[in-house]
């Protein structure tokens, strides 16, 4: 939706002659820079995220604001955007050429998820010019759209981002909408080896570090997707969190999330999905659900809580709602925080009556907690288990224990290598058992000899009375 025709002064500043600036050093750091707080180290684990829309030169005391009403409403993550070229800049001085890092304003960002305890999805974006491979007729200050031509240069700058906030911001979104021309000017096959580069780039730097995928906007089509895995089949076993962005009717939001989560998963790429923008106007003449229209701010209120939980239930696993109006049209209303735009200095907001819902979203729907350490089983005392490693196969076996049928239920498996599997179970008829199995990668299997069988959590989500009695390894 709303890739960045804002970028800070910084990013701006992309003449080859910068004469209001003096020769710099460069500050880059060689460890991480930032201590997690408590506060951050006891944040909530919810299913919820606000998409910010914050940029580096946002003023301070707005950031500060959007954090804040982040925390009020719960989320456990808010959403923000960490320009390349706010970070690295090159240029000359009376003839003297320069290169400068200035972490001044994205430092700002650790600061205050520090503070209030919110996590923070940063969004890698905006292409230093000077390493920037752009098509015919596009100018040095729109360079940021471009793809990259020095990708050894570009893995270094990723890298030494995700070095310096290593424990207070893991988790990087590799472009915004790379699907759509007017925000990547590049190819699929270019944005796969940005992606590459930047998920080495992330992973070598911190251990801890997670990569996203660009907001898939076009969720019509798999073509964008599809070429870029076929461009680097390196790709799913680097890509950490999927993510598509979603703005469809009530009754459609299901079948898209579904859909693209079984995309995910028939290409070996089964770690959680994020929607990393999702929302729904208040404004009346924009509203597009025939449900959900006619009331303004109550039928944005009714579809966001209508549609979010059902969300979940199809496989999403984490929920990035517009938190303030942008732009024009029906992102203009779709906030559940009704804001300036640009946003000022010490912004007055207003919490619409979305924002209680969210609020309610965020005390309800819970993710599943972080995989468990190398050696520790977290399998609830609830369930009887047993692991046999014996095969390249997991085999479950589930009981319906209650007098009435088991309904469908959702579970997701996580090892201590961190890749996950997600499935469905159907309904089970009352006292009857199930068996299904999981084929296993090569990594999964060597992580559980590893940890002699103990290197698994299982999470099992509207159970009803199912209940897991047994899980094998088998041939």
């Amino acid at each position: 939706m709303t890739f960045r025709k804002r970028l800070s002064a910084a990013a701006l500043v992309l003449t080859a002659t910068l004469v209001a600036a003096a020769p710099a050093l460069a500050e880059g750091p060689s460890a991480a820079a930032f201590t997690p707080s408590a506060s951050l180290a006891e944040a909530t684990n919810n299913q919820i995220g606000l998409h910010s829309m914050l940029f580096p030169d946002t003023p301070f005391s707005a950031q500060e604001e959007m954090f804040r009403q982040a925390k009020a409403a719960g989320a456990s993550y808010i959403r923000v955007d960490l320009s390349l070229s706010a970070i690295f800049t090159r240029g000359e001085y009376r003839g003297h050429p320069f290169y400068r890092t200035t972490w001044t304003q994205t430092d700002q960002y650790a600061t205050l998820s520090n503070r209030y305890g919110v996590k923070v999805l940063a969004i890698i974006y905006a292409t230093p010019w000077f390493i920037a491979d752009c098509p015919p007729g596009v100018t040095q200050a729109d360079a940021y759209h471009c793809p990259v031509a020095d990708l050894a240069r570009y893995q270094q700058m990723v890298g030494e981002v995700a070095s310096r906030y290593a424990g207070v911001i893991n988790d990087f979104e590799i472009l915004n909408e790379p699907d759509i021309g007017r925000y990547f000017y590049g190819s699929p096959q270019q944005y796969a080896a940005l992606l590459g580069a930047a998920a080495d780039g992330i992973h070598a730097a911190n251990p801890q570090g997670r990569v996203a995928l660009g907001g898939i906007s076009k969720i019509s089509t798999t073509a964008f997707t599809d070429a870029v895995l076929a461009a680097d089949a390196s790709l799913p076993a680097k890509i950490d969190i999927n993510t598509i962005h979603l703005r469809s009717t009530s009754s459609t939001a299901a079948a898209n999330v579904a859909r693209w989560r079984a995309y995910f998963n028939d290409r070996g790429m089964r770690g959680p999905l994020w929607l990393t923008e999702f929302g729904y106007p208040a404004d009346g003449v924009f509203q597009y659900d025939s449900k959900y229209r006619g009331a303004g701010e109550a039928s944005q209120a009714d579809y966001l809580e209508a549609t979010m939980p059902v969300i979940v239930g199809a496989g999403g696993d984490m929920i990035f709602v517009t938190q303030r109006d942008w732009g024009k049209d029906h992102f203009a209303s779709e906030g559940i925080l009704s804001a300036p735009n640009p946003l000022p200095a010490d912004p007055t907001v207003t919490r619409r009556k979305a924002f209680a819902v969210v609020q309610r979203a965020a005390a309800s729907l819970t993710a599943p907690p972080p995989p468990a350490a190398p050696g520790i089983t977290t399998i609830s005392a609830r369930q009887s288990s047993r692991v046999r490693l014996v095969g390249g196969k997991l085999a479950l076996r589930f009981a319906c224990a209650d007098t009435t049928d088991c309904l469908a239920a959702r579970f997701r498996l996580v090892f201590s290598s961190r890749r996950g599997y997600e499935l469905r179970t159907p309904v089970i008829k009352a006292g009857r058992t199930l068996t299904t199995t999981v084929p296993l990668s090569a990594s999964s299997v060597r992580s559980l000899k590893r940890s002699g069988g103990k290197g698994l959590r299982f999470s099992l989500t509207n159970a009803g009375g199912l209940k897991l009695r047994q899980i094998t390894l088998i041939r």
